[in-house]
């Protein structure tokens, strides 16, 4: 690995304006028990992020290297290069702030083999009666070290536990996934995971298909944070406060503006915020991506777009503070009870798949479980404005707190067309 004392004496004998260097060391154990395997392996990571000075502006590159032993001149010198064909406006780095004091390693693993971590996940997992459970448990211990051309040296400890498998019957399977940084709650959540499949697997062989038409769609829990972001649904607001898309004019609103028609009079208005910061939160980290510091930031101000994720380039155009881009999103409680109302419900237990387009906000889901009343149904699909959905839709008074997410634990959405 190349040694990061040269490479930082590299960076400061060069005419770079400014850089950071971002190593991470990590641990990463996989317990298989289909394969009766457990398997440990290392991973060293560096970044190195440039900002180039030139007559005509500033350009900046950022490369990516795993593990190798690379000459620090020639590193150098190649980011320069790179950072001078991509030159845009002049821009001036702000000053350093300081961290985010955030802790985002369970202390309860300290002096533990990433190996035995990995392998206690699978362990500990409850095995519902009549079903078989396959379980891969996968543990990460990474330490991050983060310098700056300014001087400063900052360094943390993150954990990462991730418990996945699938349950099945003579007829069916589900898988079931639990990712978090506290061993605790991994294990807590899976385990209610596990305990709702088994419920799902009956329910599916009984379920019939669905009937057409306008229905009230109710998302609870997994089902409202489904797919592959943090966030689930919710997600769709991050591209929206992307700070370089506003600026070309490809985001749905603007800061100050309503996300979406009377969005600004439902009672109460939506707001959502990015909170980075917060302990054990699955994006929670001290420094942002290109090392600058992670802060606690409005999104949605009750029904308004609020502030934008800063990047160092993009708060130094708009004469603000980075905050270290959009984390784990946490939104404003309603007043909804959570029991349906007296038209047609879909109550959502299980999505088959989410697509969401991160410009427009159009999504479709495709519905792998849900009740109609008391029936249980399988397919059918919902397509819908999500932005505009979210903004209306009726938010529970109860909270969930699940991966990157933080907020209502269930939603209720009038009016919308179930396709079978």
């Amino acid at each position: 690995m190349i040694a990061i004392r040269k490479l930082v004496a590299a960076l400061r004998r060069s005419k770079v304006a400014d850089w950071t260097v971002i190593t991470r060391e990590q641990e990463i154990a996989t317990a298989d028990e289909v394969r009766d395997l457990v398997r440990r392996e290392e991973c060293h990571r560096l970044t190195l992020i440039v900002h180039h000075d030139v007559p005509r502006g500033r350009g900046s590159a950022r490369l990516e290297l795993v593990a190798t032993d690379v000459n620090p001149d020639e590193l150098v010198a190649q980011a320069i290069k790179l950072a001078t064909a991509a030159v845009g406006p002049a821009w001036q780095s702000v000053p350093v702030a300081a961290p985010a004091a955030v802790t985002v390693f369970d202390p309860r693993l300290a002096g533990q083999a990433v190996e035995t971590i990995a392998a206690s996940l699978v362990e500990r997992a409850l095995r519902p009666r009549n079903a078989t459970v396959e379980l891969v448990g996968r543990a990460q211990i990474e330490r991050v070290e983060a310098t700056t051309r300014a001087g400063l040296v900052t360094t943390w400890t993150a954990s990462q536990l991730r418990l996945q498998g699938v349950i099945a019957t003579a007829t069916r399977s589900l898988a079931v996934a639990s990712e978090g940084r506290e061993r605790s709650e991994v294990a807590g959540r899976f385990d209610e995971e596990l305990a709702a499949a088994r419920t799902d697997l009956a329910d599916l062989d009984r379920a019939t298909a669905p009937r057409p038409g306008l229905v009230t769609l109710v998302l609870r829990g997994s089902a409202m944070v489904a797919g592959n972001v943090p966030g689930g649904v919710w997600s769709v607001f991050a591209p929206q406060a992307d700070a370089v898309l506003e600026r070309q004019g490809l985001t749905r609103y603007r800061p100050g503006t309503v996300i979406a028609a009377g969005a600004d009079r439902t009672v109460p208005p939506l707001s959502i915020i990015s909170d980075g910061a917060r302990d054990f939160g699955l994006l929670s980290a001290p420094l942002g991506d290109d090392g600058d510091a992670v802060r606690r930031f409005t999104l949605v101000d009750r029904g308004l777009g609020a502030s934008l994720a800063l990047s160092m380039r993009e708060a130094a155009l708009r004469r603000g503070e980075p905050n270290g881009g959009v984390k784990n999103l946490e939104v404003a409680l309603g007043d909804w009870d959570g029991t349906a109302g007296t038209g047609r419900t879909i109550d959502v237990r299980r999505l088959r798949h989410v697509s969401i387009d991160p410009y427009t906000g159009d999504a479709s889901f495709d519905l792998e479980l849900a009740t109609d009343g008391t029936v249980p149904i399988t397919g059918g699909t919902v397509r819908l404005d999500l932005i505009a959905a979210l903004a209306r839709a009726r938010r529970s008074r109860s909270r969930i707190e699940l991966g990157g997410y933080r907020g209502p634990d269930a939603i209720a959405i009038d009016g919308v067309e179930l396709i079978a």
